[in-house]
């Protein structure tokens, strides 16, 4: 048995092997706290300053307030960093996350807007008829921001992750910064990452749906993202070492 998420609310539900159940657990955990404990979201907005709001306003969320919903939601997975099995540890669990939630919040909206900060300027340098020469490099960029930043980015991406998130777009902006001058090296770049993603994409259909999800898994999506600031941005920095052999090992783990 395990709580699994179903967005609005919990279910209590029996999964058929152990790994099935700790992979329902943790969402639902999660949820069941978020839903337990007030939320931040109007308290949040009204700190807002104009400035920071007007920044806020454009995402990909839709609206401010689903924004910041969003952001509460990335919060509390901050904070619920493992399941728990008892009335009394959920209990502590919840008051734990309701003291730290309006803090975390405005942690990760500070965060968040220096993403959406450099998103606006890498949207500023994307041209909207680009000549024949870009159009295969603006067309890669625009597949890679809507990967980075799909509605729920915020969830998605994690707190801790969200300032590889604005490196990423800041090594954007200086491959938009170089492409006219530059389009056959940016092609000779674009087709390195491409062979690894279409490594990466086939090793991802072969396997069970439920493991695609893995944090394994998921850390060689990031690994490619990594891979682009080394080749686009070299100056910026990578938290490790980034090559295709090593994202090509990696695959051959998951597989193997």
């Amino acid at each position: 048995p395990a709580f699994a998420d179903t967005g609005t609310t919990v279910d209590l539900r029996v999964f058929a092997t152990s790994a099935e159940q700790m992979r329902a657990m943790g969402p639902g955990t999660r949820r069941l706290v978020r839903l337990g404990v007030a939320s931040p979201v109007k308290g949040v907005e009204r700190q807002l300053d104009p400035r920071t709001r007007l920044t806020l306003g454009a995402n990909p969320d839709g609206s401010l307030p689903a924004l910041l919903e969003d952001c509460a939601a990335a919060a509390v997975d901050a904070l619920v960093s493992a399941p728990v099995w008892t009335r009394a540890d959920f209990a502590a669990l919840r008051d734990r996350v309701a003291g730290a939630l309006v803090s975390t919040t405005n942690d990760i909206v500070a965060r968040v807007a220096k993403v959406l900060a450099a998103a606006h300027e890498v949207h500023l340098l994307l041209p909207a008829q680009p000549s024949s020469a870009q159009a295969d490099a603006i067309d890669d960029v625009r597949a890679q921001l809507d990967r980075l930043m799909p509605p729920g980015f915020v969830t998605a991406t994690g707190q801790t992750r969200l300032a590889d998130l604005g490196r990423y777009l800041t090594a954007i902006g200086r491959r938009l910064d170089r492409l006219r001058h530059g389009v056959e090296a940016d092609r000779l770049r674009m087709q390195q990452v491409h062979a690894v993603e279409d490594a990466y994409d086939d090793v991802l259909q072969a396997l069970p749906s439920a493991r695609r999800d893995a944090a394994d898994v998921r850390d060689i999506a990031w690994q490619i993202e990594e891979l682009r600031v080394s080749l686009w941005a070299q100056q910026l920095g990578t938290p490790r070492p980034v090559s295709e052999q090593r994202i090509h090992r990696a695959l051959d783990a998951i597989t193997a």
